[in-house]
């Protein structure tokens, strides 16, 4: 099956399930903003629709939607969303409530950007029972096609679901003209799959959880593209960049179809979401979501290469609690989250008790997760963060975010059976000094 062909449909997949795609286009083209006007009209017939975008994506594109749809003879509204004092606009419950206050009555909402305007119109349109669709600006996350939200609330890095948009829309030369670091930042969300796969299916492993494998494999054939020739990406070559927001829009699909993050997020995502909250507590900055999570990638390849060489584990005991000193305000909720994860820890210490078990896990790894150092030399050689100075984090701050980041989350990742097996907290400082050091 082509994966085009499923875009709007349904079909029933060798996972057992009936999946369902409610992305109906993918449009790649220089005249892509032409095509926002038909394809929104298929979900409004009251031609009514809010464009949401922040002052730099407004001027890029969405000026340009606002004005062809005005021209077809929609009733166009515009919200601007603003920059924090920190930099760009947040997604947030703060910034959420601000943008319901300003949105009146429209029956599609089109976001023009990228993360945080994607996922706060996502949001929006969710609440309000309402299609929507994004016009991507950059090549620099997953999240266009996904239905989930990566939003903060009460200070804490959360995974909201919502509905997918009905199309992504997107004009290459604006892509390839977009910020460097932008696409570094795509690259280094993107090129997180494989862990995000050997997590999902650790989980499948251990704790009986869902797996599909069309969804774990349906950007296999983008990686080479950009994953063995990452000096394309940095000189911007059409067709790297092309199959680079590929890889991204079908990520994020692949996370719709199955309704979780698992296919696009796994244990790399909690540094970058760590680096965030611990940025809410103190004030201090943090860089963009992919380059983080690039830095998170490299990490957990480094973990899976450890814990591959255990023939068999001597469980030990996670920590009790969560550091509540260094979350501060956050302790409670933090606590919260990771005081429900510590059921499904005992069910993997049970399962990796079974020798067959443990081997066949093992195998997954080997077979799965890249080398640590190929996934660094992608990074480096394109010109995206590969070490702690390349984000602007000083190493006790990144040790902190790395000690840390398995508290953060009910599902168990790598970090988590990294301290499950007795390889964390010890093997921080060597990994961070060999990996993620200059």
């Amino acid at each position: 099956m082509k994966y085009d062909e499923i875009l709007g449909g349904e079909f029933d997949c060798a996972c057992g399930r009936r999946h369902e795609v409610p992305v109906r286009r993918v449009v790649y083209s220089e005249d892509a903003l032409g095509a926002v006007g038909e394809v929104l009209g298929d979900v409004a017939a009251g031609r009514r629709v809010a464009v949401i975008a922040d002052m730099r994506t407004w001027a890029v594109a969405g000026e340009e939607c606002f004005r062809l749809l005005e021209e077809a003879g929609w009733r166009a509204t515009h919200v601007i969303v603003p920059d924090t004092e920190h930099g760009g606009p947040v997604c947030d419950d703060a910034t959420f409530a601000r943008l319901k206050k300003r949105v009146g009555p429209v029956e599609v909402i089109l976001a023009v950007g990228c993360g945080v305007i994607n996922d706060l119109s996502k949001w929006l349109a969710f609440e309000r029972q309402i299609p929507y669709a994004v016009v991507g600006t950059a090549a620099t996350m997953n999240g266009f096609a996904a239905a989930n939200i990566a939003a903060t609330l009460d200070g804490v890095k959360t995974v909201l679901f919502a509905r997918a948009p009905v199309a992504v829309f997107a004009v290459p030369s604006i892509i390839r003209q977009a910020p460097y670091e932008l696409t570094t930042a795509g690259l280094g969300d993107v090129i997180a799959k494989p862990i995000s796969t050997a997590d999902w299916m650790m989980n499948h492993k251990f704790c009986g959880e869902y797996f599909c494998r069309y969804c774990s494999e349906m950007i296999n054939d983008l990686e080479p593209a950009y994953f063995d020739n990452p000096q394309a990406i940095k000189s911007g070559e059409p067709e790297a960049i092309a199959a680079l927001f590929n890889a991204l829009v079908w990520s994020g699909i692949a996370m719709t179809v199955v309704g979780t993050s698992a296919p696009a997020s796994g244990g790399e995502h909690m540094l970058s979401h760590t680096l965030d909250m611990m940025s809410s507590v103190d004030g201090a900055g943090h860089d963009l979501h992919g380059r983080q999570v690039g830095l998170g990638t490299i990490f957990s390849c480094a973990l899976y290469e450890r814990i591959a060489a255990i023939e068999r584990p001597e469980c030990v005991e996670m920590p009790g609690d969560i550091d509540g000193a260094f979350w501060g305000s956050l302790a409670a909720n933090v606590g919260a989250q990771y005081e429900a994860k510590k059921e499904l820890m005992q069910t993997i210490r049970r399962q990796a008790a079974d020798g067959k078990v443990w081997e066949g896990f093992r195998d997954m790894c080997r077979n799965n997760v890249r080398p640590t150092g190929q996934v660094k030399d992608c990074l480096r050689l394109a010109g995206a963060a590969s070490t702690f100075a390349d984000i602007g984090c000083s190493r006790r701050r990144l040790r902190g975010a790395v000690l840390h980041m398995h508290e953060i989350r009910t599902r168990p990742t790598v970090v988590d059976l990294a301290w499950m097996s007795g390889i964390l907290p010890g093997a921080a400082d060597d990994i961070i000094d060999r990996w993620l050091a200059d």
